[in-house]
C-alpha cells in the first residue's frame, strides 16, 4: 500500500501538523474500499492510532464477516473499538460515541492521533454533528414495550406505531426501530420525530480532517465479492454457525449484517449456500449503492482520495 499511494501528498503532511490534543483524521469511505491500509499507513507517518467506526466490527463473534484488522495489522499500529461487543448486544451509537469520548482522552495521555475509519454513516454523522438528545429510556418502559410487542405481534405493533408517528413507521418498520419508537413514546409522550427536529448535541470536540476514499463502483463491487470469496473460503460459515449455535435474536443488527442475515437462513435451511452466497453477494452491492449515496448528500470531506 505505501508502496503504491504517497501518503505524505494525499493527507497534506507538509501542511497540516496534525495534533493528539486538538485534531481527529475521519478516514471514509464504502465497504471493502481499503480504508484500513491506508489509515494504517498513515498512523505510520503522524504517530496515529485507528479507531473503529464501523458497526459491525465492533462485534466479538465477528472476525472474517465484519472484514476485522488482522493481528498483522494490529501489531503494526494499535486499534481501538475492535471486537468489544458481544453478540447478544443492542449496541447503540449512543454506546459507541461514549466509548470513542473516553478512548479519545486515552489518546490524548499517550500523545497518538485519533483517526476514525469505517463506512457507517450514522457513526460517522454523529461525530461530526451530534446527536438528537432523546431522553434515557428506563428498563421499565421498555419490558412495557416488548410485552407489548409479544402480546400484539407486529403487525399489531407496527399499526400501533403508525398512529403514533406515520412518518416514522413509513421507513423504519423492523422490531428494533418499532420497539424503541414506541418506548421513547411512553416514556415521553412525545414521537420520535419530534425528537429528531430538535437541536443536536455533540459528544466529540475535536478539529476534525475528514477523507472520503473512492473509487469506481465497478471495482468496489468486485473487491466485494471478491473478499467475500475469500470469507467463505476461510471459514465465514463456520463462524455464522456459532451465532445459529445460539441462537441469536435475529431482529439484533448482528444478524442483519452482511454476509450473516442470509448465510443464517442457509444454516436454518430455507434457502441453498449457491442462494446464501448470491444473495449476500447482492446485498453488498446494494449496501455500497447505499454508502455511496449517503457519502454523497451528507458527507463534506475536507479532500477526496480516489483509487485507481
Amino acid at each position: 500500500m505505501s508502496s503504491l499511494l504517497n501518503v505524505e501528498t494525499l493527507f497534506d503532511l507538509s501542511k497540516n501538523n496534525y495534533s493528539f490534543v486538538n485534531d481527529m483524521i475521519i478516514i471514509a469511505g464504502p465497504t471493502g474500499i481499503g480504508k484500513s491500509k491506508i489509515a494504517i499507513e498513515l498512523a505510520k507517518k503522524i504517530n496515529g492510532v485507528l479507531i473503529n467506526a464501523d458497526s459491525v466490527q465492533l462485534y466479538k463473534d465477528l472476525l472474517l464477516l465484519s472484514a476485522r484488522p488482522s493481528k498483522v495489522d494490529i501489531n503494526k499500529v494499535p486499534h481501538f473499538l475492535y471486537g468489544y461487543v458481544d453478540s447478544n448486544v443492542n449496541y447503540s451509537v449512543v454506546d459507541w460515541l461514549l466509548e470513542l469520548k473516553k478512548t479519545l482522552a486515552q489518546m490524548e495521555l499517550k500523545n497518538k492521533v485519533p483517526i476514525l475509519v469505517g463506512g457507517s454513516g450514522l457513526y460517522i454523522n454523529a461525530v461530526i454533528n451530534g446527536l438528537v438528545n432523546i431522553p434515557a429510556i428506563s428498563n421499565t418502559i421498555k419490558n412495557e414495550s416488548l410485552l407489548k410487542f409479544n402480546e400484539v405481534g407486529i403487525e399489531n405493533f407496527r399499526k400501533i406505531n403508525f398512529e403514533i408517528d406515520p412518518n416514522f413507521v413509513e421507513n423504519n418498520n423492523d422490531k428494533h426501530r418499532l420497539l424503541r419508537a414506541y418506548s421513547i413514546f411512553l416514556q415521553t409522550k412525545k414521537n420520535i420525530s419530534f425528537w429528531y427536529k430538535q437541536p443536536r448535541v455533540k459528544y466529540i470536540n475535536k478539529n476534525i480532517y475528514s477523507f472520503f476514499i473512492n473509487s469506481e463502483r465497478k471495482s468496489i463491487y468486485e473487491k466485494c465479492e471478491s473478499r467475500f470469496d475469500d470469507m467463505l473460503a476461510n471459514g465465514a460459515v463456520e463462524e455464522v454457525k456459532k451465532l445459529h449455535y445460539l441462537n441469536v435474536d435475529r431482529s439484533l443488527p448482528i444478524s442483519k449484517s452482511l454476509g450473516v442475515k442470509w448465510l443464517l437462513s442457509y444454516l436454518d435451511n430455507k434457502i441453498s449456500y449457491e442462494d446464501a452466497v448470491r444473495l449476500s453477494k447482492r446485498d453488498t452491492r446494494r449496501y455500497v449503492k447505499r454508502q455511496l449515496t449517503w457519502f454523497l448528500h451528507n458527507y463534506i470531506p475536507y479532500k477526496t482520495i480516489n483509487l485507481k
